[in-house]
């Protein structure tokens, strides 16, 4: 039987379009220009790319890496091909084609359409306003009464519910469902708004405002930040995780101003926006979807796609294999380290 062997590129070279920055938490990422992602390498990685220049072949590479001692152990060739091998199927190396990020797993139900390339020109007079007030104190204030907004709100549904007042009529649900509803999308628009400005200010506009479908039929906002990779301190990913949910806090607590203080249909309404938040507030408090709080968890915690590394590992754990390399050992029950 023949069996296919896996080359590598003789004297392996980045393509043109491809970049070597370093961003997030210090780290070397390799940017494809071309469609937009990020790879993240390692130290050692990173020195041996400095010496992808199509003339070094991987045993040329080896030597001179351990001619200045870039590593403790001795680096062999079939390190410098497992690292050539590993950038080609990404195709980011002299003859590959660049192309759209390949989705895997529960990624390939949530497909993503931009629909305003434009958006962060539209954001930037905002940035402009916000960037001289961007302190500690009137962010740790904006912080504030977004938690006692989401505080006041939950107090309120707790109290009386979601539930119309006796009497409603099923005309009058529907019409307050109907206005209801445009105000929350403008609601859904700040919030991603919010994102893409704290981006802004911290000189890395967002690519553009979007639509995913879940699961290929829920239609869901966003705006693609993905060059905050870029920013090298987890504080500011942080706050730009968090500034749709501050948003979304501080609406909350009109919100409840509103059904607090209106009688009639405009309490009807604000009722039903209050339900809508509490769907909204569910949703990116979700550790299990690709929601604001995972973005924070990893902006807290300087790893990329928890979510992903997190499902590899209990697959591993259950199919009792060993985990691929860039994920930490752990033991079965009873076990020994796999």
């Amino acid at each position: 039987m023949n069996t296919a062997t896996i080359t590598s590129p003789p004297a392996p070279m980045l393509r043109d379009g491809v970049e070597k920055i370093v961003g997030m938490e210090g780290l070397t990422l390799l940017h494809d220009t071309a469609n937009g992602t990020y790879h993240r390498v390692g130290q050692l990685a990173s020195t041996m790319i400095d010496l992808f220049d199509g003339c070094r072949t991987s045993e040329q590479i080896a030597s001179t890496l351990n001619t200045r001692g870039a590593a403790p152990a001795a680096v062999m060739p079939a390190h410098v091909d497992a690292l050539t091998r590993r950038l080609d199927d990404q195709q980011l190396l002299v003859g590959g084609t660049p192309g759209k990020r390949r989705r895997t797993g529960l990624d390939r139900m949530m497909p993503r359409f931009i629909i305003a390339r434009g958006f962060a020109r539209i954001l930037e007079p905002i940035v402009e306003i916000v960037r001289p007030l961007y302190r500690r104190g009137p962010v740790a204030a904006a912080v504030l009464v977004a938690l006692a907004g989401y505080a006041a709100g939950l107090v309120r549904i707790i109290a009386a519910g979601v539930r119309p007042a006796a009497g409603t009529t099923p005309f009058q649900l529907a019409t307050a469902a109907l206005i209801a509803l445009p105000i929350q999308l403008v609601a859904i628009l700040l919030h991603e708004s919010w994102h893409g400005i704290v981006c802004g200010v911290h000189g890395q506009p967002v690519r553009g405002l979007g639509v995913a479908m879940l699961f290929w039929v829920a239609p869901v906002a966003y705006v693609d930040r993905t060059d905050a990779y870029r920013i090298r301190n987890r504080g500011p990913r942080v706050a730009i995780a968090l500034a749709g949910m501050v948003n979304d806090g501080w609406i909350m607590g009109a919100t409840t101003v509103v059904a607090s203080l209106s009688t009639g249909m405009t309490r009807l309404v604000a009722t039903t926006l209050m339900s809508y938040q509490l769907i909204l507030l569910i949703a990116n408090l979700n550790p299990f979807a690709p929601s604001d709080t995972v973005s924070t968890l990893e902006a807290a915690t300087g790893e990329i796609d928890l979510r992903g590394r997190s499902r590899t590992l209990l697959v591993s754990a259950v199919r009792h294999r060993r985990p691929p390399s860039y994920l930490p050992p752990f033991r079965p029950s009873g076990g020994s380290p796999i």
